[in-house]
């Protein structure tokens, strides 16, 4: 389901199987009176004498007080009423049924709602259900009564009355205006977008938006209500337009003052230099510079790091970035950057290893994704999207930026470098085929850094997408950290696969629902995460070896797994198993396997060191 109707659905699915009681302490009453009644009945067939010639009622004691009532006080409890809404007297009647007013059901404006704008797709599917629409029917919207004792969803609509201007391109102008240019009504979003469930602000209005940003201002369908889409923009004023007005006055106003202020000061200045002594006409004037120093020339130091290196360059790319992230960032530039050679070419263009040399600091390596010159306008702008994203990402487990070069092309990203290259090499490098091998201790302690790192992204709401050993990096003392370079994909090629001619994918570490639907969660990420469990026991060997993109495809929708490497524990396959559920959401979290990998990594720990020198 789509994740905004995902929210309103399960509940409405909810509310119109197990609907709520508008009388609940009533339908309780009606309820044990009815049994009361039905067992009095059963309990003259069952009434037997004692010695003393007293009648004792084989019943259930729990309801004993209705046992006691008499026959008219009895009816006197059917026949009672609640008063409930505004519509009057709401009858109680048991059992309650959906035909009866007895039962809260949703809000008929709700459930329209969900039908034809937030659910439209996830509703047709469900109807046609053979549980969900069959046995568990769905509520017919047109047959709920309207009134508002109904059981809400907290579908909200987002307005704000009081947005009378829009900002950059209107994507957050939630305003109330529903007229074009040309002065025609807007028509329902509802009628003629049927993507409108990924767009959470146009439900159940016509008033101008801009969704997903596709046009420079508000915008919306007029004409008449038909399949012809009819696009105007809408008449409201841009806020920086005001805000630059309210700026210029302002500017104006203390331009006037400084203006007075220095008159004044010049003219008192004027008066006091007319007392100034004969000795004094002699001394050279200061723009002469004889002295040496001024504030002109001085050696005033400018920072070679500084926030401001971009600002006045003509660059479409640097004007598109989001300011406010790329001020996180440390600026350089490109003198302060050496190439050194180059490691390889990813998505935005090739990755070099570098010598930064920033001022007050020793030389250190980085590594340097580049922008290529002839980057098209969409990888600029993912190349900006990326910098805006992973700046905030700060873990000791992640490869983190150090740095940007936005003053001159080639725009480049800084960030550290790891000596021992990507952890796929590191694994076949350190394979029995090269007479070396890694021991459990080596292996948990990989494990446990990618998974710490791994927990840190889920935690922030971060979908990797292309966890792999190739996209983790390993530097001094088997310290691994996670990266998404991209690097040599060249040499990377058969690990990808072009799913219906859709952008190259990793089929080989993703779940069935990431390969048929597209559908990357965190989940996905955990699968993913298996497979890389499974590389570092195999030293290495890419998974499902042998078989083409096609046959893994087949090979996972059929749910036949990979094979316990050699020399790895059950313990850790078992987890990898886990890692593969079918079901998504049950597959272990990040969390959970963290804490798992660091146990068994403490015990291994612990046991290696009772063993024998």
């Amino acid at each position: 389901m789509n994740q905004n109707c995902r929210i309103y659905a399960l509940p409405s699915l909810c509310y119109s199987t197990l609907p709520l009681c508008r009388t609940p302490e009533r339908t309780n009453m009606l309820y044990f009176s009815n049994r009361a009644i039905h067992k009095e009945g059963k309990s003259s067939k069952n009434v037997s004498s004692d010695v003393d010639g007293r009648k004792n009622h084989i019943l259930y004691k729990r309801h004993k007080r209705f046992m006691d009532k008499t026959a008219l006080e009895l009816k006197l409890v059917l026949k009672r009423k609640t008063l409930m809404t505004d519509n009057g007297e709401v009858p109680s009647y048991y059992p309650p049924t959906k035909e009866t007013e007895n039962l809260k059901r949703i809000c008929r404006e709700e459930c329209e709602i969900l039908e034809n704008e937030l659910c439209q797709r996830e509703y047709a599917i469900a109807k046609r259900h053979p549980v969900i629409g069959q046995k568990l029917p769905l509520e017919e919207c047109s047959r709920l009564p309207r009134h508002t004792d109904c059981s809400s969803l907290g579908i909200v609509i987002d307005v704000d009355k009081t947005q009378t201007c829009y900002w950059d391109d209107g994507s957050s102008y939630r305003g109330t205006l529903a007229i074009s240019a040309s002065g025609k009504s807007c028509l329902r979003w509802s009628w003629l977008m049927k993507e409108i469930s990924d767009f959470p602000e146009l439900v159940g209005q016509n008033y101008c938006r801009n969704p997903g940003g596709v046009e420079k201002e508000p915008w919306c369908f007029v004409g008449e209500k038909s399949f012809e889409k009819n696009v105007e923009l809408c008449d409201i004023p841009k806020c920086s337009d005001n805000l630059w007005m309210y700026i210029s006055t302002t500017i104006a106003t203390i331009a006037c003052l400084l203006l007075i202020y220095t008159i004044l000061f010049i003219s008192r200045r004027r008066r006091c230099n007319e007392m100034t002594s004969i000795q004094n006409i002699n001394t050279p004037n200061a723009d002469k510079n004889i002295y040496g120093s001024s504030q002109i020339s001085g050696s005033l130091e400018i920072p070679r790091v500084s926030t401001n290196h971009f600002v006045g360059v003509s660059s479409t790319f640097i004007q598109n970035c989001d300011r406010g992230s790329i001020l996180k960032i440390p600026h350089y530039s490109l003198q302060d950057v050496e190439f050194v050679e180059e490691l390889g070419e990813g998505a935005f263009g090739k990755v070099y290893k570098g010598l930064l040399n920033a001022s007050g600091s020793d030389k250190k390596y980085v590594a340097i994704k580049a922008l290529k010159e002839d980057a098209s306008l969409k990888t600029q702008q993912d190349f900006k999207r990326e910098i805006e994203l992973i700046s905030d990402l700060k873990h000791d487990k992640i490869v983190c930026i150090l740095g940007v070069v936005l003053n001159k092309e080639p725009f480049c990203m800084l960030f550290e470098y790891m000596s021992n290259g990507d952890l796929h090499e590191f694994l076949i490098s350190n394979s029995p085929n090269e007479n070396k091998t890694l021991n459990q201790l080596d292996f948990l302690k990989i494990s446990v850094q990618i998974s710490e790192g791994m927990e840190y992204l889920s935690a922030h709401h971060y979908v990797h997408r292309d966890l792999a050993a190739r996209n983790c990096l390993v530097g001094e003392n088997l310290m691994v950290k996670i990266s998404d370079f991209g690097l040599s994909r060249d040499i990377y090629s058969s690990d990808y696969y072009r799913v219906q001619s859709k952008s190259l994918l990793p089929v080989r570490w993703m779940p069935s629902e990431s390969i048929l639907y597209g559908k990357f969660t965190t989940e996905s990420d955990v699968w993913s995460f298996g497979v890389v469990l499974w590389e570092i026991y195999s030293y290495g060997v890419q998974p499902y070896y042998g078989h083409s993109n096609q046959e893994v495809i087949n090979l996972v929708r059929s749910r036949q797994l990979l094979h316990c490497p050699e020399d790895c524990p059950s313990a850790v396959y078992s987890l990898m198993i886990e890692c593969w559920h079918e079901q998504s959401v049950r597959r272990p979290s990040f969390t959970e396997i963290t804490q798992r990998l660091k146990t068994w990594y403490l015990g291994q720990q612990q046991m290696t060191r009772n063993l024998p020198s």
